[in-house]
C-alpha cells in the first residue's frame, strides 16, 4: 500500500462527511482530489503557480475548496477557521522542477500555525519524502519539532519496510495542552 493510500483509508475511517480540511502542499491535487470527494471542504496551498493551475483543472467539479498560491507558513493570512485535518506532503512538485522543493524553516511555521487552526482532536498527517536533497534533514527537522509538540500525540506512522529512505507518514492527534 502505497503511503497516500494509507492517509486515505485512515481519513475515510476517522473523518466524517463534515470535515473541513488543510492541504499545506496541494502539488498535483491528488489529496485534494480524495478529500474533495468525501468531505466537506478543501483549503489548500502551494507556492506553484502550475501546481495551482494542475490542481484546479483535477479538481474542477467540486466547488467546495479554496486553493491559495501562497507559502504554507502564510496560511494564516487566509484562513480563518478551524479544520478537522491537515495535510502535509514535503519535498518537490511531481513531473516538475525538482530544485523547487519545501524548505525546513518555512515548513516548521507553516506546520506551528496550522496546529493553532486544528481542532481539537484533529488530525495532522505529515508525509517526509527523504530521498532528495535537503530531504533528511527536513525529515529530521520536522519529526523533532512535532514530537516535542505538547499539543499533539503520536498516534500512527507508516513507511515501506527494508527501504530506509522510504516516504514516512506519521500521524498526529491534537490533543488539550498540558495534557
Amino acid at each position: 500500500m502505497r503511503v497516500t493510500s494509507y492517509m486515505h483509508h485512515f481519513l475515510l475511517k476517522h473523518c466524517d462527511e463534515n470535515a473541513i480540511i488543510c492541504d499545506l502542499t496541494l502539488g498535483n491535487g491528488n489529496d485534494a482530489l480524495f478529500c474533495l470527494q468525501h468531505f466537506k471542504h478543501v483549503y489548500a496551498f502551494d507556492i506553484q503557480p502550475i501546481a495551482i493551475v494542475r490542481s484546479k483543472l483535477k479538481c474542477e467539479k467540486y466547488s467546495n475548496k479554496d486553493f491559495y498560491c501562497l507559502d504554507h507558513a502564510q496560511l494564516d493570512t487566509v484562513l480563518k477557521t478551524q479544520v478537522d485535518v491537515v495535510l502535509m506532503n514535503n519535498g518537490y512538485l511531481p513531473n516538475s522542477e525538482t530544485n523547487i522543493m519545501t524548505e525546513l524553516d518555512s515548513s516548521i511555521k507553516a506546520l506551528d500555525k496550522s496546529i493553532s487552526i486544528l481542532k481539537k482532536d484533529g488530525y495532522l498527517c505529515v508525509t517526509l519524502y527523504r530521498k532528495h536533497d535537503g530531504g533528511i534533514e527536513e525529515y529530521e527537522g520536522i519529526k523533532n519539532f512535532l514530537n516535542q509538540n505538547k499539543k499533539l500525540r503520536n498516534i500512527q506512522s507508516f513507511t515501506y519496510e527494508n527501504d530506509d529512505l522510504a516516504p514516512v507518514l506519521t500521524i498526529f492527534q491534537k490533543i488539550n495542552e498540558g495534557s
